[in-house]
This record gives C-alpha cells, sequence and structure tokens, in this order.
C-alpha cells in the first residue's frame, strides 16, 4: 500500500477536491443543458452554482496545491526570474488576448497562440537547459592575497540528447537555497567567489572548461558551499537558475612583504653555533662561481679580480638559528578599551574600521617576518592565541603557519563599536594569554598592548612590535 494512502489528511483533501470539481463540471454542465433546452431559470441557477463551487476551489484547493508545488520546486534547486523584457512580453500577450476576445478576429488569435507557445518554448527550453548539470572548481594548494591565481571551472552535462546554452557560474558562500531569490535580505559576503564563467554552449554528453584568473584582494578563507548556473537563454524573457550543492573553501593567505634591514640581523644577535654544513649563518664556509639567484651581498670582489669570474661567499649554517614570533591576540578587554581610548582621542575615524586596517597589517607583518628568516634558513616558531606551530623549517611547516594566519579573525568583529563601560573589565595578563612568552628563545612579539605595558622578563627576551607601529 503506498504511503500517501496512509495519510489521512491526504485522503481528505483528495475526496472533498474531487467532490468540488466534480461538483462545478457537473453544474456546468447543467447550465449548458439547461440553457438549450431554454430552462433559463435552472441554468441561471446551475451556473451559479457551478461558481460558488469554482470560489470554493480557488479558496480551499488551489493553496494547498501551489504551496506544495512551491515545497517541491524549493527543494529541487530551481527558481525562475521574470526579467523586465519577460514583463512587457506578458503586457503584450495580454494587450492581444483583450483584442482577441472583443473582436474575434481568428488572425488575432493566431497571433496570441504564437505568442503563448513562445512563452512556453522559453521556459520548456530553459529547463531544460540548466538540468543535469554537475560543478567543479580547482585552484592551487596554495594562494596569497594580491597575487593573480588561476583557476579552473568544469561543468558536466549529464543529459544524453539535449545541449546547454549561455550558461553562466557562479560560486557562493551561502549553504542554502535562498541565494536563488532575486532579493536576498543579507547582501552578499567579502568573502565570496560571485560569477566565475559563462559558457556559450554546452554540447550534450560533454564537458566545458574554462581557466580564469582571479586576483582576491584580501586575506581569510573564502568558503565555496554551492553553485548557482544561470541562464537566459533562449529569448531572455527569464532567468533560469538551479542551485548545486558543494562543500570546500578557498584558503588565501597574506602576502608577505618586504622587511626593513633591521630584522635581517635580529637572529644574529643571539650566539648562533655553526656547523660543517652550508648555510645562511655568519663564517665563511667557501668561494664558488656566481648563480643568478644569487643576492649581489655576497659577491667576493677580491676573488672575482683573481679569477676574472664572479665569485660570492658561501656561509656555515647555525644550528640553533631559532626564532619565534608571536602574534597576540587579544581578549575582549583588550577591545574593549582599545575602542575606548580611540574614540576618546580620534572622534573622526571609527575605532573598529581603525583597529581592523592595524590587524590586518600586523597578521601581513607576521607573515612577512616568517617567510624572511624561514627563507634565510632559521627554525622559525609561530604562537598566536592557543595555537603553538612548535619550531621548522620545512615547506610544510611554512604553509601550516600561513594557513593559521589566513585563518585568524578580529575579536568581536560583530560587536565592532563596544561600549566605554567594557573597558572596566580587567584585561587578562600577557603572560597568562600567551605561556611561552615566558621561555628562553628569542622572540618577536606583535602586540596591540599599550607602551610599557610588557613585563620586563618578556621585555628582555623578545623584540616588541605594537600595532601603532606598523
Amino acid at each position: 500500500m503506498p504511503n500517501f494512502l496512509k495519510d489521512k489528511q491526504f485522503i481528505r483533501f483528495l475526496i472533498i477536491s474531487g467532490l468540488l470539481i466534480t461538483g462545478a463540471i457537473g453544474a456546468a454542465l447543467t447550465a449548458a443543458a439547461a440553457g438549450q433546452m431554454g430552462d433559463y431559470e435552472l441554468a441561471s441557477l446551475a451556473s451559479k452554482v457551478a461558481l460558488g463551487l469554482s470560489l470554493a476551489i480557488m479558496v480551499y484547493v488551489i493553496p494547498r496545491l501551489a504551496r506544495n508545488v512551491r515545497l517541491e520546486y524549493l527543494q529541487s534547486g530551481l527558481a525562475l526570474n521574470v526579467m523586465n523584457a519577460g514583463w512587457v512580453f506578458c503586457a503584450f500577450i495580454l494587450v492581444v488576448t483583450i483584442a482577441a476576445i472583443s473582436t474575434g478576429n481568428n488572425l488575432l488569435y493566431m497571433v496570441l497562440a504564437a505568442l503563448l507557445a513562445t512563452m512556453i518554448v522559453s521556459g520548456v527550453a530553459s529547463r531544460v537547459g540548466i538540468s543535469n548539470l554537475s560543478v567543479s572548481l580547482r585552484f592551487p594548494d596554495h594562494i596569497f592575497a594580491d597575487d593573480p591565481t588561476p583557476l579552473e571551472v568544469t561543468v558536466n552535462n549529464q543529459k544524453r540528447l539535449f545541449p546547454s546554452f549561455s550558461l553562466t557560474v557562479a560560486a557562493t558562500a551561502q549553504k542554502d537555497r535562498s541565494i536563488l531569490r532575486r532579493k536576498v535580505k543579507n547582501p552578499p559576503s567579502n568573502y565570496s567567489l560571485g560569477d566565475l564563467a559563462h559558457f556559450p554552449i554546452l554540447p550534450a554528453r560533454a564537458k566545458a572548461r574554462a581557466r580564469i584568473t582571479r586576483t582576491f584582494a584580501k586575506r581569510g578563507v573564502y568558503p565555496v558551499n554551492g553553485f548557482t548556473l544561470r541562464t537566459r537563454f533562449p529569448f531572455g524573457f527569464v532567468e533560469r537558475k538551479r542551485f548545486v550543492e558543494a562543500n570546500g573553501e578557498v584558503i588565501v593567505y597574506p602576502r608577505p612583504q618586504s622587511l626593513d634591514d633591521f630584522y635581517h640581523l635580529l637572529p644574529l644577535t643571539h650566539g648562533q653555533m655553526e656547523s660543517n654544513l652550508k648555510g645562511r649563518g655568519s663564517d665563511l664556509y667557501g668561494i664558488r662561481q656566481y648563480m643568478p639567484n644569487d643576492h649581489p651581498r655576497f659577491v667576493d670582489w677580491k676573488a672575482t679580480a683573481k679569477s676574472a669570474r664572479l665569485m660570492v661567499r658561501e656561509f656555515t649554517r647555525d644550528d640553533d638559528w631559532r626564532l619565534t614570533i608571536a602574534l597576540d591576540v587579544f581578549d575582549v578587554a583588550h577591545w574593549a578599551s582599545f575602542a575606548a581610548s580611540s574614540t576618546e582621542s580620534n572622534t573622526t575615524a571609527k575605532p573598529a574600521e581603525k583597529f581592523a586596517e592595524q590587524f590586518e597589517r600586523a597578521v601581513t607583518f607576521a607573515a612577512s617576518l616568517l617567510t624572511h628568516f624561514l627563507d634565510e634558513g632559521a627554525e622559525i616558531r609561530l604562537l598566536m592565541g592557543d595555537y603553538d606551530s612548535g619550531f621548522g623549517r620545512e615547506n610544510e611547516h611554512r604553509y601550516a603557519m600561513l594557513k593559521q594566519l589566513a585563518r585568524v579573525t578580529l575579536p568581536l568583529q560583530t560587536n565592532a563599536n563596544a561600549s566605554p563601560e567594557a573597558a572596566a573589565v580587567p584585561a587578562t595578563s600577557l603572560p597568562e594569554r600567551m605561556p611561552a612568552l615566558n621561555e628562553d628563545e628569542y622572540k618577536i612579539l606583535i602586540t596591540p598592548s599599550a607602551r610599557g605595558s610588557i613585563p620586563a622578563n618578556i621585555w628582555r627576551r623578545a623584540h616588541v612590535v605594537y600595532f601603532d607601529d606598523l
């Protein structure tokens, strides 16, 4: 026994709807027959009954059917938006319909039939063209902000017979099908990829690839929770949309910047031990011929003059070249106190926006430090809130730290304008927030804390960079 027959509410709706429709049809036929026989009183009564039953059908049956159809339509991931040209076309159909009924002109009826057929063909063609399609997106493993990044969009037409025309593919960060609505309450996120590619034609049982270049202006995580397919084929009267679920994300690293010469010397000031291996240390290892990727500062001009060839110096590697980079991800009280103090000192700029810019510069500076010293051969450790990367110099270690810097977000970003009263909350001390700062390794501390608030035991073993200096 089918499951829908076990639903008593459905059976009741089916019986009542059948009786109403049968009664309306029977009353209409009775009115027509009575009119032919000349019994106008019966015809009038039957017409009124048919009209009443028709109104009952409109009130009881049609809304329930429309609700079920709308639910099934939304669950199918499809949406239909009528464009301005479509509304003009519908208005023209209405005018032709009124004229044909008023005049009874057969030519107008033929024109009306052609217009209705055009509208039906437009809807069916767009519906068929956007069905049975799958989308995939390929991108590099490592992406940096402000770098041109190659992306590859692939659309697979799984239909056996029918091609698809004029398809636009867009990536969306929203997880539900509300993105299909033309007017969405929440605007698109800054971390949305948006439109990706346009495919003029996609044959049946074929794949089409589009290679594009996208530059990500901001570091962060760009979620890809779905794709939307759009088409206005064939006449542009309607825009058909389809939502294709996906699950992924594009991680964009902060772009490292060049550092001042001062930071090149920081690790060299702290007791490195030399080894017998080549590296980026301070003691001479040997002299060899210049290579295109060598820095000019390592050129040995005396050896160059003797050999008549450009020669460079090589140095020994320092085995204990270790550096800790600590980014102070502050707590609620730090944010509130900064917002309050910024409001008092600068009334023209919003504290949240100013601090957000400083926070982004701090993240970029941390990425620049770890990239520079890793290139110099040092072992780097990144401290950031509860995250501790440990020491390492491999590429996997580099990208793991950059990924954490890409994911870090500004605390209380949603509560941008903190109240001055919140500044009275006692802040957690820096050693409590980052206990690893008490260790002996040399470190660079990037912090929003006020000047003079860094404990002496940390100050002696660290170079402190304040957000205000960035």
